[in-house]
């Protein structure tokens, strides 16, 4: 089991999350209240192409981590397939048990933040920029 990979599978869909979290809101906020009135319209024309850029690829790194962690879950359920021949605790140590939890954990969390980065996704698509919320 690689470290590198272990780590992506845990991490990799929350950083992504995180990263358009932190990039998406400060843009929009600077392109819609730059100084001390807030604007009708963004500075920027393609403020919704570019939101959407981050969110794509963002996505596609939540999808990425998801994948490492199902790849690693299958790597370890064949190998503690091939080396006991018979069925095991999911949490115990010997036979790949904590590879199996980990990358189980990793396509959990990967889930939950894949739909966490849909969701926040949809506010470029249902949201027009600068909209007044009251």
């Amino acid at each position: 089991m690689s470290t590198y990979r272990t780590l992506l599978a845990l991490f990799g869909a929350p950083a992504a999350w995180v990263i358009q979290m932190s990039l998406s809101e400060p843009i929009a906020a600077y392109t819609c209240y730059p100084h001390q009135v807030p604007l009708s319209a963004p500075l920027w024309v393609n403020l919704p192409a570019i939101l959407a850029i981050i969110s794509l690829t963002c996505l596609a790194g939540g999808l990425l981590s998801g994948y490492v962690a199902w790849h690693l879950w299958r790597q370890a359920e064949n190998h503690r397939l091939a080396g006991t021949g018979k069925g095991g605790n999911v949490l115990e140590v010997d036979g790949g048990g904590q590879t199996r939890f980990l990358a189980m954990l990793g396509i959990l969390s990967s889930f939950v933040f894949i739909v966490a980065i849909l969701f926040t996704s949809c506010a470029v698509l249902l949201v027009s920029p600068c909209s007044a919320w009251t």
